[in-house]
Protein backbone atom coordinates (compact mmCIF):
# COMPACT_ATOMS: atom_id res chain seq x y z
CA UNK A 1 0.00 0.00 0.00
CA UNK A 2 1.05 3.33 -1.13
CA UNK A 3 0.40 6.27 1.23
CA UNK A 4 0.16 9.80 -0.19
CA UNK A 5 0.44 13.21 2.31
CA UNK A 6 -0.92 15.88 0.24
CA UNK A 7 -4.01 18.35 0.09
CA UNK A 8 -6.40 17.59 -1.83
CA UNK A 9 -6.07 19.99 -4.55
CA UNK A 10 -2.39 18.77 -5.48
CA UNK A 11 -2.16 18.40 -9.48
CA UNK A 12 0.53 16.44 -9.39
CA UNK A 13 -0.65 13.48 -6.69
CA UNK A 14 -3.63 13.56 -9.07
CA UNK A 15 -1.30 13.04 -12.22
CA UNK A 16 1.01 10.51 -10.48
CA UNK A 17 -2.33 8.58 -9.15
CA UNK A 18 -3.37 7.90 -12.65
CA UNK A 19 -0.01 6.01 -13.28
CA UNK A 20 -0.60 4.07 -9.96
CA UNK A 21 -4.04 3.27 -11.56
CA UNK A 22 -2.19 1.62 -14.63
CA UNK A 23 0.15 -0.48 -12.75
CA UNK A 24 -2.92 -1.35 -10.42
CA UNK A 25 -0.39 0.03 -7.50
CA UNK A 26 -2.78 0.04 -3.88
CA UNK A 27 -2.88 3.56 -3.02
CA UNK A 28 -4.07 6.09 -0.09
CA UNK A 29 -4.15 10.15 -0.46
CA UNK A 30 -4.50 11.33 2.89
CA UNK A 31 -4.07 15.33 3.94
CA UNK A 32 -3.24 15.86 7.63
CA UNK A 33 -4.98 19.27 7.52
CA UNK A 34 -8.11 16.89 7.76
CA UNK A 35 -6.96 15.65 11.25
CA UNK A 36 -8.47 15.24 13.72
CA UNK A 37 -12.01 15.83 12.09
CA UNK A 38 -12.36 13.81 9.17
CA UNK A 39 -9.39 11.37 10.06
CA UNK A 40 -9.57 9.20 13.26
CA UNK A 41 -6.16 7.71 14.26
CA UNK A 42 -5.90 4.87 16.80
CA UNK A 43 -2.55 3.35 18.18
CA UNK A 44 -2.46 0.35 20.41
CA UNK A 45 0.70 -0.64 21.85
CA UNK A 46 0.95 -4.02 23.95
CA UNK A 47 3.06 -4.75 26.97
CA UNK A 48 6.01 -6.13 24.92
CA UNK A 49 6.00 -2.91 22.66
CA UNK A 50 4.30 -4.06 19.81
CA UNK A 51 1.97 -1.46 18.24
CA UNK A 52 -1.04 -1.73 16.09
CA UNK A 53 -1.67 1.68 14.16
CA UNK A 54 -4.59 2.69 12.14
CA UNK A 55 -6.23 5.26 10.18
CA UNK A 56 -9.87 5.89 9.81
CA UNK A 57 -10.61 7.75 6.89
CA UNK A 58 -14.39 8.01 4.49
CA UNK A 59 -15.47 4.64 5.82
CA UNK A 60 -12.00 3.43 5.60
CA UNK A 61 -9.73 1.49 7.63
CA UNK A 62 -5.79 2.00 6.83
CA UNK A 63 -3.42 -0.53 8.51
CA UNK A 64 0.03 1.41 8.40
CA UNK A 65 1.69 -2.03 9.14
CA UNK A 66 0.28 -2.87 5.20
CA UNK A 67 2.41 0.78 4.08
CA UNK A 68 5.21 -0.25 2.27
CA UNK A 69 6.08 3.57 0.77
CA UNK A 70 5.08 6.80 1.43
CA UNK A 71 4.80 9.99 -0.57
CA UNK A 72 5.06 12.91 1.74
CA UNK A 73 4.31 15.42 -1.08
CA UNK A 74 2.63 19.04 0.11
CA UNK A 75 1.16 18.11 3.51
CA UNK A 76 -1.26 19.93 4.80
CA UNK A 77 -1.17 21.08 8.96
CA UNK A 78 -3.55 19.22 10.95
CA UNK A 79 -6.86 21.65 11.16
CA UNK A 80 -8.39 22.11 14.85
CA UNK A 81 -12.35 21.50 14.57
CA UNK A 82 -14.30 25.04 13.83
CA UNK A 83 -16.14 25.24 17.58
CA UNK A 84 -12.54 25.55 18.75
CA UNK A 85 -12.39 29.22 18.61
CA UNK A 86 -10.02 30.29 21.10
CA UNK A 87 -6.77 31.32 19.12
CA UNK A 88 -4.68 29.27 22.40
CA UNK A 89 -6.57 26.55 22.25
CA UNK A 90 -6.51 25.92 18.35
CA UNK A 91 -3.16 26.73 18.57
CA UNK A 92 -2.53 24.33 21.54
CA UNK A 93 -4.78 21.61 19.57
CA UNK A 94 -2.73 21.64 16.33
CA UNK A 95 0.49 21.10 18.52
CA UNK A 96 -1.00 17.96 19.95
CA UNK A 97 -2.13 16.95 16.46
CA UNK A 98 0.88 17.37 15.26
CA UNK A 99 2.74 15.93 17.73
CA UNK A 100 1.18 12.75 17.16
CA UNK A 101 1.77 12.81 13.64
CA UNK A 102 5.15 13.15 13.95
CA UNK A 103 5.62 10.23 16.61
CA UNK A 104 3.71 7.91 14.03
CA UNK A 105 5.56 9.35 10.65
CA UNK A 106 8.90 8.44 12.61
CA UNK A 107 7.81 5.11 13.66
CA UNK A 108 7.22 3.53 10.00
CA UNK A 109 9.82 1.59 8.31
CA UNK A 110 9.68 1.71 4.75
CA UNK A 111 10.06 3.72 1.88
CA UNK A 112 10.02 7.57 2.11
CA UNK A 113 10.02 10.15 -0.58
CA UNK A 114 11.22 12.38 -0.61
CA UNK A 115 12.49 11.43 3.07
CA UNK A 116 11.48 10.46 6.61
CA UNK A 117 9.82 14.26 8.14
CA UNK A 118 13.27 15.50 9.86
CA UNK A 119 15.35 14.97 6.59
CA UNK A 120 12.66 16.77 5.07
CA UNK A 121 12.96 19.53 7.37
CA UNK A 122 17.02 19.37 6.95
CA UNK A 123 16.33 19.15 3.06
CA UNK A 124 14.32 23.19 3.54
CA UNK A 125 17.79 24.06 5.67
CA UNK A 126 20.17 26.10 3.50
CA UNK A 127 21.97 27.05 5.78
CA UNK A 128 22.60 23.47 6.19
CA UNK A 129 22.63 21.96 3.20
CA UNK A 130 24.89 24.45 1.33
CA UNK A 131 27.86 23.47 3.39
CA UNK A 132 27.03 19.74 2.70
CA UNK A 133 26.52 20.71 -0.76
CA UNK A 134 30.10 21.81 -1.07
CA UNK A 135 31.43 18.44 0.61
CA UNK A 136 29.32 16.67 -2.09
CA UNK A 137 31.53 18.13 -4.70
CA UNK A 138 29.54 21.35 -5.57
CA UNK A 139 31.19 24.69 -6.46
CA UNK A 140 28.67 26.78 -4.37
CA UNK A 141 28.90 31.06 -3.99
CA UNK A 142 30.12 32.72 -0.65
CA UNK A 143 27.30 33.03 1.03
CA UNK A 144 26.11 34.89 4.27
CA UNK A 145 23.25 34.23 6.50
CA UNK A 146 23.07 37.40 9.39
CA UNK A 147 20.75 39.86 10.86
CA UNK A 148 23.37 42.23 11.40
CA UNK A 149 23.57 45.26 9.41
CA UNK A 150 26.98 45.79 9.75
CA UNK A 151 27.46 42.35 7.80
CA UNK A 152 25.18 43.62 5.12
CA UNK A 153 27.66 46.95 4.85
CA UNK A 154 30.83 44.42 4.62
CA UNK A 155 29.63 41.97 2.10
CA UNK A 156 28.19 44.76 -0.29
CA UNK A 157 31.72 46.71 -0.41
CA UNK A 158 33.22 43.54 -0.72
CA UNK A 159 31.45 42.04 -3.34
CA UNK A 160 31.28 45.62 -4.79
CA UNK A 161 27.48 45.14 -4.66
CA UNK A 162 27.35 41.86 -6.93
CA UNK A 163 24.90 40.25 -4.85
CA UNK A 164 21.87 39.05 -4.62
CA UNK A 165 19.13 38.77 -1.50
CA UNK A 166 17.41 35.52 -0.44
CA UNK A 167 14.67 35.02 2.39
CA UNK A 168 15.85 31.92 5.05
CA UNK A 169 12.40 29.78 4.09
CA UNK A 170 9.07 30.76 3.10
CA UNK A 171 8.76 33.03 -0.16
CA UNK A 172 5.20 34.34 1.13
CA UNK A 173 5.65 37.22 3.31
CA UNK A 174 2.10 37.71 5.25
CA UNK A 175 0.56 41.40 5.18
CA UNK A 176 -2.88 42.32 6.79
CA UNK A 177 -4.60 41.68 3.76
CA UNK A 178 -2.64 39.65 1.73
CA UNK A 179 0.60 37.98 0.82
CA UNK A 180 3.95 39.05 -1.36
CA UNK A 181 6.12 37.02 -3.13
CA UNK A 182 9.83 37.27 -2.14
CA UNK A 183 11.96 36.31 -5.56
CA UNK A 184 15.76 36.49 -5.16
CA UNK A 185 16.38 39.94 -5.30
CA UNK A 186 19.52 41.34 -6.79
CA UNK A 187 20.42 43.99 -4.49
CA UNK A 188 20.96 47.97 -5.20
CA UNK A 189 22.28 50.84 -3.40
CA UNK A 190 18.75 51.86 -2.20
CA UNK A 191 18.59 48.09 0.14
CA UNK A 192 22.35 49.34 1.21
CA UNK A 193 20.81 52.29 2.72
CA UNK A 194 17.73 50.28 4.62
CA UNK A 195 19.69 47.59 5.83
CA UNK A 196 19.03 48.32 9.30
CA UNK A 197 15.84 46.50 8.80
CA UNK A 198 17.83 43.03 8.97
CA UNK A 199 18.00 43.20 12.37
CA UNK A 200 14.59 41.97 12.66
CA UNK A 201 15.07 39.06 10.98
CA UNK A 202 17.65 37.08 8.86
CA UNK A 203 18.85 37.06 5.27
CA UNK A 204 21.27 35.27 3.03
CA UNK A 205 23.52 37.08 0.93
CA UNK A 206 25.06 36.00 -2.03
CA UNK A 207 27.52 36.74 -4.08
CA UNK A 208 26.06 37.12 -7.91
CA UNK A 209 27.09 34.40 -9.98
CA UNK A 210 26.82 35.31 -13.45
CA UNK A 211 24.70 32.86 -16.26
CA UNK A 212 24.79 31.43 -19.29
CA UNK A 213 21.80 28.74 -18.70
CA UNK A 214 19.90 28.17 -15.29
CA UNK A 215 19.30 24.27 -14.46
CA UNK A 216 16.66 23.29 -12.55
CA UNK A 217 17.94 19.19 -11.58
CA UNK A 218 15.27 16.92 -10.90
CA UNK A 219 17.10 13.53 -8.89
CA UNK A 220 14.27 10.79 -8.38
CA UNK A 221 16.70 7.84 -6.52
CA UNK A 222 19.10 6.96 -8.24
CA UNK A 223 18.02 9.04 -11.81
CA UNK A 224 19.02 12.69 -12.11
CA UNK A 225 16.49 14.86 -14.81
CA UNK A 226 18.76 17.64 -15.87
CA UNK A 227 16.78 21.06 -17.71
CA UNK A 228 18.15 24.22 -18.87
CA UNK A 229 16.35 27.41 -18.32
CA UNK A 230 17.63 30.25 -20.94
CA UNK A 231 16.35 32.68 -18.01
CA UNK A 232 18.53 35.44 -19.19
CA UNK A 233 16.90 35.75 -22.52
CA UNK A 234 14.41 37.44 -20.89
CA UNK A 235 14.77 40.97 -18.34
CA UNK A 236 11.58 39.69 -16.07
CA UNK A 237 13.69 36.10 -15.26
CA UNK A 238 17.55 37.45 -15.18
CA UNK A 239 17.67 37.29 -11.62
CA UNK A 240 14.88 34.52 -10.89
CA UNK A 241 13.65 32.24 -13.77
CA UNK A 242 10.22 32.04 -11.24
CA UNK A 243 9.24 35.16 -13.02
CA UNK A 244 8.33 33.20 -15.61
CA UNK A 245 8.24 34.34 -19.19
CA UNK A 246 7.75 31.32 -21.22
CA UNK A 247 8.08 32.99 -24.68
CA UNK A 248 11.18 34.14 -24.29
CA UNK A 249 12.79 32.09 -21.15
CA UNK A 250 12.63 28.59 -22.46
CA UNK A 251 13.46 25.39 -21.05
CA UNK A 252 14.84 21.95 -23.03
CA UNK A 253 17.31 18.82 -21.56
CA UNK A 254 20.41 19.90 -20.55
CA UNK A 255 23.40 17.14 -20.87
CA UNK A 256 25.30 17.29 -17.11
CA UNK A 257 28.59 16.07 -16.47
CA UNK A 258 29.00 12.64 -15.07
CA UNK A 259 31.15 14.56 -11.96
CA UNK A 260 28.40 17.59 -11.60
CA UNK A 261 25.46 14.67 -12.03
CA UNK A 262 27.20 12.20 -9.11
CA UNK A 263 27.40 15.20 -6.80
CA UNK A 264 23.62 15.27 -7.01
CA UNK A 265 22.81 12.09 -6.28
CA UNK A 266 25.70 12.40 -3.41
CA UNK A 267 23.62 15.31 -2.06
CA UNK A 268 20.42 14.10 -1.66
CA UNK A 269 21.17 10.73 -0.47
CA UNK A 270 23.34 12.91 2.43
CA UNK A 271 20.18 14.60 3.22
CA UNK A 272 18.58 11.20 3.78
CA UNK A 273 16.38 11.99 0.71
CA UNK A 274 15.57 10.08 -2.50
CA UNK A 275 14.09 13.33 -4.39
CA UNK A 276 15.03 16.92 -4.23
CA UNK A 277 14.91 19.08 -6.99
CA UNK A 278 18.48 21.12 -7.32
CA UNK A 279 19.24 24.62 -8.68
CA UNK A 280 22.36 25.61 -10.77
CA UNK A 281 23.91 27.96 -12.95
CA UNK A 282 25.91 27.42 -15.27
CA UNK A 283 28.17 30.38 -15.82
CA UNK A 284 29.31 31.76 -19.04
CA UNK A 285 32.64 30.27 -18.33
CA UNK A 286 31.64 26.95 -18.41
CA UNK A 287 31.44 26.16 -14.43
CA UNK A 288 28.27 24.65 -12.87
CA UNK A 289 27.68 26.57 -9.23
CA UNK A 290 24.76 25.08 -6.79
CA UNK A 291 22.55 27.61 -5.71
CA UNK A 292 20.04 25.38 -3.40
CA UNK A 293 17.74 22.89 -3.06
CA UNK A 294 14.29 21.62 -2.32
CA UNK A 295 13.28 18.31 -1.52
CA UNK A 296 10.02 18.74 -2.73
CA UNK A 297 9.80 21.24 -5.15
CA UNK A 298 7.76 21.48 -8.51
CA UNK A 299 8.24 18.87 -11.38
CA UNK A 300 5.10 18.69 -13.48
CA UNK A 301 5.82 21.73 -15.21
CA UNK A 302 9.24 21.32 -16.30
CA UNK A 303 8.26 17.34 -17.67
CA UNK A 304 5.40 19.38 -19.71
CA UNK A 305 7.77 21.61 -21.13
CA UNK A 306 10.93 19.47 -21.98
CA UNK A 307 9.26 15.36 -22.06
CA UNK A 308 11.31 14.37 -19.22
CA UNK A 309 10.13 11.22 -17.93
CA UNK A 310 10.28 12.20 -13.75
CA UNK A 311 6.56 11.16 -13.29
CA UNK A 312 7.35 7.89 -14.26
CA UNK A 313 10.47 7.57 -12.38
CA UNK A 314 8.95 8.71 -9.59
CA UNK A 315 5.74 6.19 -10.00
CA UNK A 316 8.68 3.47 -10.31
CA UNK A 317 10.46 4.64 -7.16
CA UNK A 318 6.76 4.48 -5.49
CA UNK A 319 5.94 0.69 -6.76
CA UNK A 320 9.51 -0.81 -6.14
CA UNK A 321 9.34 0.55 -2.64
CA UNK A 322 5.68 -0.99 -2.89
CA UNK A 323 7.57 -4.38 -4.07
Amino acid sequence: MILILSREDDEHVRFVIRGLKAQCARHIWLDPALFPVEIGIRICCDRKGKQCRTFHFKKRTLNLDEVTAVWMRRPGNPRPAEEITDPELRTWTQEECKNLLTGLWEGLDCLWVPGKPLAYTLGYNKGYHIGLAAKCGFRVPKTVFTNRPQDFVSVYRETQGCLVSKVMLNNYIPHEDSNSVAFTHAVRRRDAAHCHSIRYSPVILQEYVPKDVELRITVVGSRVFPAEIQSQASHRTRHDWRHYDDERATYAPHMLPEAVSNSCIRLVRALGLCFGTIDMVLTPGGDYVFLEINPNGQWLWIESLTRLPISAALIDLLTCGAA
